[in-house]
C-alpha cells in the first residue's frame, strides 16, 4: 500500500489530504458510499492520484521552495476566503505554509470521483466522446456534440467550484476572481 505523506512543503509530500481528513469531510456528505466501502487502501491511492491531478494545474503565486513534490505552498497567493481590506486596499495571502482548505476539499472530492469510476480512467478522454448515433437494434440514442461535453475536471463541477479561485486566470486564460 502507498503511503499518504502530508507534509506541507515536503519534498516528499504526495497528497494534499489525509485519509482521515478525507473520511472526516465525506462522512459529512451525502452520496459518498463509495469512499465508505473501500478498502484503506485503494482510499489511499485515490487522496494521492486526485493531488497528482489537482497539482498539474497553474495556480497564482509561486512555489514556496524549489524541493517541495507538489505546488502548495505558495507565495503571493491571495486567499480568496479573506476579508478585503479596505483601509489598505489588499487581498490577504496565504501563509507559506498553508495548504488551502479549498484544496484540501477539492482532493477529496476527486478523490471520491476517482473510486466512484471504479475501473474507468476518469483523467482520460471520453470513450464514447465522438459517437453521434448510436444503434443497436431498435434503440437509438444520439450523444450530444463532443464538443459540448465537459472534459477534464469541468466534469465535476465540486471540485472545479473549490479550486477556480486559485487558479491563475492569466495562465489558465480563464477569468481571475477579484473580491470587491
Amino acid at each position: 500500500m502507498p503511503t499518504v505523506i502530508t507534509t506541507s512543503g515536503d519534498a516528499t509530500a504526495n497528497s494534499y489530504a489525509s485519509v482521515a481528513t478525507a473520511t472526516t469531510y465525506l462522512d459529512a456528505r451525502l452520496n459518498s458510499s463509495a469512499w465508505t466501502l473501500a478498502a484503506v487502501g485503494d482510499q489511499e491511492r485515490a487522496v494521492i492520484e486526485a493531488s497528482r491531478t489537482l497539482d498539474r494545474l497553474d495556480y497564482t503565486g509561486w512555489r514556496v521552495n524549489a524541493t517541495q513534490a507538489l505546488s502548495w505552498p505558495r507565495e503571493d497567493a491571495e486567499n480568496p476566503d479573506a476579508p478585503y481590506l479596505a483601509a489598505t486596499d489588499t487581498l490577504l495571502h496565504f501563509g507559506i505554509t498553508i495548504i488551502p482548505t479549498r484544496l484540501v476539499d477539492a482532493t477529496c472530492e476527486l478523490a471520491l470521483e476517482f473510486l466512484r469510476a471504479g475501473t474507468s480512467d476518469v483523467a482520460g478522454a471520453l470513450p464514447n466522446a465522438g459517437i453521434i448515433t448510436k444503434t443497436v437494434d431498435v434503440l437509438s440514442t444520439t450523444y450530444a456534440e463532443p464538443y459540448l461535453r465537459a472534459q477534464g475536471l469541468a466534469r465535476y463541477p465540486r471540485v472545479a467550484a473549490l479550486i477556480a479561485p486559485l487558479l491563475d486566470g492569466a495562465k489558465t486564460g480563464g477569468l481571475s476572481v477579484v473580491r470587491v
